[in-house]
């Protein structure tokens, strides 16, 4: 069973093992779609911003002042001494989706690899966009993806593997469930010490459809939905889905 809270001791070598991750090419996706859409941004804020590195890739990108919120402690803390190591005035702090986002008013809100997904029942989800509404300009806008279900399907057992880095080993393991939507990734982590964690992660699966009611729901105006990291309009089959919307007033 696991023992540990999720990202508590896997945040010492998450870089290493998700180094298969384009953080700097999503970057310039997603500062493509603020380009777009958010042309005068001046404050963008990354929740879920685990160990900043989507974030420290943006401020290389963007004009805009940076802020970086994450649930986990332990990320946060990573982040900050990336963002000290690298010289970089990025501000990170400790936020949950389901908590208020600091002032001042953002121009942007950004979530993206599959944070939205954390977030198991669909009131989550809709206290989470009434969060984002309320701290966005009249106008701004934020920039969220979501993995479908067929991104699942899809992909099942792709990330079962093993390997090491500078603060431990670990063996990754995932389960999907279709009836549930509900995908499972489970980490054992051994430490230099001996010592053993396991860490276990949930996701739920939301349809295209199933989002944007909630959408409709919080108020935010779609913009525009985006499959995979392309310009092309989400469809049935899409396997991720970048959103773009826009607090109306």
């Amino acid at each position: 069973m696991p023992d540990a809270l999720p990202y508590s001791h896997l945040a010492a070598g998450y870089d290493a093992v998700m180094a298969h991750v384009d953080y700097p090419g999503w970057a310039r996706y997603v500062a493509r779609l603020l380009g777009s859409h958010a042309t005068d941004a001046r404050d963008v804020v990354e929740i879920g911003c685990g160990t900043g590195s989507l974030t420290l890739a943006l401020d290389a990108l963007l004009t805009a002042r940076l802020r970086g919120y994450d649930g986990a402690p332990a990320m946060v803390a990573e982040a900050q001494r990336k963002a000290a190591r690298l010289g970089a005035d990025v501000a990170f702090g400790v936020l949950g989706f389901h908590q208020p986002i600091p002032a001042p008013a953002a121009d942007a809100v950004v979530l993206v690899y599959d944070g939205l997904n954390y977030l198991l029942e669909p009131r989550e989800v809709a206290q989470l966009l009434a969060n984002v509404r309320q701290s966005l300009t009249p106008g701004g806008v934020f920039v969220v993806d979501q993995s479908t279900p067929a991104n699942s399907l899809n992909h099942a057992g792709e990330f079962d593997d093993e390997g090491e880095t500078d603060a431990f080993s670990y063996v990754r393991a995932g389960h999907y469930d279709p009836a549930t939507r509900l995908h499972t990734t489970t980490f054992e982590l051994r430490a230099a010490d001996g010592s053993v964690h396991r860490e276990a992660h949930y996701q739920r699966a939301y349809t295209r459809d199933e989002l944007a009611a909630l959408i409709g729901s919080a108020g935010l105006e779609v913009l525009a939905a985006y499959d995979g990291f392309s310009t092309d309009p989400a469809g049935a089959e899409s396997e991720r889905i970048h959103w773009v919307l826009r607090n109306p007033a």
